[in-house]
């Protein structure tokens, strides 16, 4: 017996694929750049903030090590308070544009001449125990001061370092820096004089050797 073989089906021929309009098209892109926008000014926004941490935290660090440098300063019996002041200026400067890392030591973010400059007696006291060097400061007071205070505070008497030498002062070393702002929406902010950078400033304060 013979068996007849099945008739084929032709298949079924696929459904047209659907394109999308020139309006879809065009709904999308403006929706992705209203999402796009935004979340790069996030994430430059948060390289802006991580770039000034990250020169706080050196700044801090280069301030500690030239208060360590000023403390440590070996005061030699033939000089006077005056040129004792300016070689442990000029010891501090030092130290903290070597302990700088990244940062940079050149205007306009930093600037400071070494050897400190002569004859500085930016309080009026007479004693020699405050020098302004460009962004950096150095003073010397004989008992401690909270940060952003006066060193020696002038309403205090019993706060100068009357001893030549320094030894059992207080060196207290003040450094400022202008970081960049990379992000014009946060200089717009951030920056009150519209130069594009960002002031900071670290003090640290050792016991003079």
């Amino acid at each position: 017996m013979t068996t007849m073989p099945e008739p084929r089906t032709a298949p079924m021929p696929a459904p047209p694929a659907v394109r999308a309009c020139a309006g879809d098209r065009g709904q999308a892109m403006v929706e992705f750049a209203a999402v796009l926008l935004p979340l790069l000014v996030i994430v430059v926004g948060i390289i802006q903030f991580g770039l000034l941490f990250g020169a706080n935290v050196s700044l801090t660090n280069a301030a500690r090590e030239a208060a360590r440098q000023a403390s440590i300063y070996r005061f030699m019996g033939t000089e006077t308070s005056s040129e004792n002041g300016i070689d442990r200026c000029t010891s501090a400067v030092t130290a903290a544009t070597q302990a700088f890392g990244f940062l940079s030591n050149s205007s306009p973010h930093f600037s400071a001449s070494v050897p400190c400059p002569a004859g500085a007696d930016l309080n009026g006291d007479g004693l020699h125990d405050l020098w302004q060097n460009g962004d950096v400061e150095v003073s010397f007071c004989a008992a401690g001061t909270a940060p952003g205070t006066d060193c020696p505070r002038t309403a205090s008497p019993t706060n100068y370092c009357t001893v030549d030498s320094g030894e059992g002062c207080l060196v207290r070393v003040e450094l400022k820096y202008n970081q960049s702002i990379v992000v014009p929406l946060l200089d717009s902010i951030l920056d009150g004089d519209g130069n594009g950078l960002f002031e900071l400033s670290a003090d640290a304060s050792m016991v003079m050797n």
